[in-house]
């Protein structure tokens, strides 16, 4: 990951444009904006004919109709409305876990800090997260960053809050996204349009299609059910309200047309009478329309529309209605594990929109180095963070245990910091005798071992600022004819230097057939010794080597 440029810090701080109020586009939101200024509804009187008008509108860019039209969806149909939140707060009920790029690096985890630091404080954080996520189904969702100057020691600026732009402010007439201008005092909308600065917006898409967003988005691909789910509840009351309750039919002879008379008018006071009155030969019966036939058809025409829905939304069906698959199908575990996949990919875009248009600006303006850290929410499913746990017991059970190393991986994975359990006093106090004991010698080993390095380590640097001047004098008289007297004094030297635990030195010096070899010899030799004296110890063992010569002498 690149760190952030100094110039690109200074670029953002010199800009002038760090929000740090809202502009009247998103002021005026549904909440605030006046009853007549709210597009109309469009679902009341909708058709196939209007809805294709409004799709084929969408496609030249005036998306406004269809905007609204899926504001009248969501808050009319209970079924897709449930299925929304369930998308949604598979994210915002989440965890969320604020990572450093890099654990290590002090710079990093302080911008870790800041930006979790920023988002506690943040009381409409779930709310603007939930208008995020309206792009799951929606083409597009927008929100708008406002800085204040901070207070806080090391921040320049804070975020101050997240303002939600309505889908109806959108606009592609011109070919690229454009949001409407809004009156700031009466907040009608206008018909001028402005560009979402990245410094001022942002901009999230949450779903995968490559669409142009006045295309519509997933929603599209559910206006048509909607539609049809709405129909048939229409056609159902109407059906009830013609033949749901049941009619008399009366018979009379064909001859009789006085009694046909009377049947007649009975039935028309039935309806004020509650009944009829009629003679003991007169024959009325009650008929009933095929109810349970018809109700079946239209009860799973519906069940058919909701079940697109949801399959759309979620991926699966089995969250929204109880349905028999068969002892061991294993359906509902696939269909759960597709919904798995949408909520890890929901929370991969959100948190890599929010890492790039919201806290990369925010370390930014406020100087920081450290690299933007990653956001994500959650951890493994259930079933997952089972076999995981399935495996790492099997390991244990073999005598192989996690290095303390893949720790913060498997933290991020379950989603909890993990940490190794210490070694209670009672189970180290429960060892046997022997190991205990074992362990206690080669403690004392190693503790005489490591006495007896410092006492010769000091012996070899005391006599080497008196010895060494006469070896290395020594050593730069000319080589062409050694004499014994250089043996005999160089001799008696090495054995007051090198001693103790030293005394194998002499030996690899006279064994060496050159320093190269020399040096590699007391390397391997003394391999368990600080590299810090090793090299003091070749430096002194070099220079000895080159006074003694070829000598051979014992000492």
């Amino acid at each position: 990951m690149s760190k952030l440029s100094l110039s690109s810090r200074f670029r953002v701080l010199v800009s002038g444009k760090i929000p740090e109020k809202t502009i009247p586009t998103t002021a005026a939101t549904p909440r605030w904006r006046r009853l007549g200024d709210e597009p109309r509804s469009t679902a009341e009187d909708l058709d196939v004919d209007r809805l294709h008008a409004i799709l084929e509108s969408a496609e030249h860019g005036q998306v406004s109709d269809l905007f609204a039209l899926y504001r009248d969806i969501l808050a009319s149909d209970s079924h897709l409305q449930a299925e929304f939140a369930k998308r949604k707060l598979a994210i915002i009920g989440d965890a969320l876990s604020v990572q450093p790029i890099d654990d290590g690096e002090s710079a990093d985890e302080e911008a870790a800090e800041l930006v979790e630091d920023q988002i506690q404080c943040l009381t409409a954080w779930p709310h603007a997260l939930a208008h995020l996520l309206d792009s799951t189904l929606w083409p597009v969702a927008v929100l708008e960053k406002v800085y204040r100057p901070s207070s806080k020691p090391g921040l320049r600026y804070e975020l101050a809050e997240l303002v939600p732009v309505p889908h109806q402010l959108l606009d592609y007439t011109t070919g690229r996204m454009m949001i409407r201008n809004v009156d700031p005092e009466t907040k009608a909308t206008l018909q001028t349009y402005h560009e979402p600065d990245p410094n001022r917006y942002i901009v999230h898409r949450g779903h995968i299609l490559s669409l142009p967003d006045y295309w519509g988005g997933p929603m599209r691909s559910l206006v048509f059910w909607w539609l049809l789910s709405a129909m048939d509840r229409t056609w159902w009351a109407n059906f009830l309200d013609k033949y749901g309750t049941p009619f008399p039919v009366g018979k009379f002879d064909r001859n009789d047309d006085a009694g046909r008379s009377v049947l007649q008018l009975a039935f028309q006071w039935a309806k004020k009478l509650g009944g009829l009155v009629v003679t003991k030969e007169t024959e009325v019966e009650l008929l009933e329309a095929g109810r349970a036939d018809a109700g079946d058809a239209y009860e799973k025409f519906y069940s058919i529309c909701q079940r697109e829905k949801s399959k759309l939304i979620l991926g699966q069906t089995l969250s929204a209605e109880a349905q028999s698959t068969g002892l061991g199908s294993g359906v509902s575990k696939q269909q759960e594990s597709v919904r798995q996949d949408i909520r890890q990919f929901d929370g991969l875009l959100l948190g890599s929109t929010l890492r790039d248009q919201l806290f990369r600006q925010f370390l930014l303006i406020n100087g920081k180095k450290g690299d933007v850290p990653t956001l994500a929410w959650g951890s493994e499913s259930i079933e997952e963070s089972k076999a995981l746990s399935d495996i790492l017991t099997s390991l244990s059970n073999a005598g192989i245990h996690v290095a303390d190393e893949s720790l913060p991986v498997l933290s991020k994975r379950i989603g909890l910091t993990l940490e190794r359990k210490p070694q209670p006093a009672a189970l180290q106090s429960a060892q046997p005798a022997e190991q205990q004991q074992q362990a206690l010698s080669e403690k004392a080993l190693k503790e005489n071992q490591q006495a007896e390095e410092d006492r010769d380590f000091r012996s070899l640097m005391a006599n080497a600022e008196i010895v060494g001047p006469k070896l290395r004098a020594l050593a730069a008289q000319s080589p062409e004819d050694p004499e014994d007297a250089i043996i005999r004094n160089t001799t008696a030297d090495l054995s007051q230097v090198f001693r103790g635990s030293l005394a194998p030195v002499r030996q690899l010096i006279r064994e060496s057939e050159s320093p190269e070899d020399l040096e590699a010899k007391l390397r391997t030799f003394y391999t368990d010794w600080q590299p810090g004296r090793v090299q003091v110890l070749i430096t002194e063992a070099l220079t000895a080597f080159l006074a003694n010569g070829v000598s051979t002498a014992e000492s």
